[in-house]
């Protein structure tokens, strides 16, 4: 019975010979790994953290630029359009004031024609009067000499035509 268990406990050693080589193989190869591997990996890691954190900060710097630039621009074009409403504001104010200083010339020139007319018809009204007064006085004067058949001289019937026309503008005006 002893060969039989020799027999069966050999592949139980086999196999935990062969556990026991595997842990020692294994730690072996993580104490080489620490000694060798393991701080470079580790500041290999450390270097990558480094470089993924300032390029985070890069990005953010960036952003933060970005945003200030963005509202820059944001502001000007504000001003812009402030400056573009006002100069056409300030067009149509002085487009409106044109055109009131046109309406404004040009009643002042109508006034003006209106007065000019008036005073050539009023001109002309007297030389009509006048004209009229002349043939009225001719006229008498002929009619008169006519009547009359008396020989006056042309200053005593002119004077006495003007004292009628003027007797008659009298009984006229009251």
């Amino acid at each position: 019975m002893n060969g039989t268990l020799l027999l069966a406990a050999s592949p139980m050693a086999e196999i935990g010979g062969q556990v026991l080589t595997t842990i020692v193989t294994f730690l072996a190869v993580l104490w080489v790994l620490k000694l060798l591997a393991w701080k470079p990996i580790l500041e290999l890691l450390d270097q990558r953290r480094e470089t993924v954190s300032s390029k985070f900060e890069e990005i953010d710097r960036k952003m933060g630029e970005a945003n200030t630039l963005i509202a820059d621009y944001e502001e000007r074009l504000k001003r812009i359009d402030d400056e573009a409403r006002e100069r056409h504001n300030k067009a149509v104010d002085e487009g409106r004031q044109m055109a009131s200083e046109i309406i404004e010339k040009a009643r002042h020139e109508a006034e003006s024609i209106t007065v000019k007319a008036k005073q050539a018809m009023d001109m002309e009204l007297e030389k009509a009067r006048l004209e009229l007064r002349r043939e009225v006085v001719e006229m008498t004067l002929t009619a008169t000499g006519k009547l009359l058949s008396v020989s006056v001289d042309d200053a005593k019937h002119r004077q006495l035509v003007d004292d009628f026309i003027a007797d008659m503008e009298k009984r006229k005006s009251s």
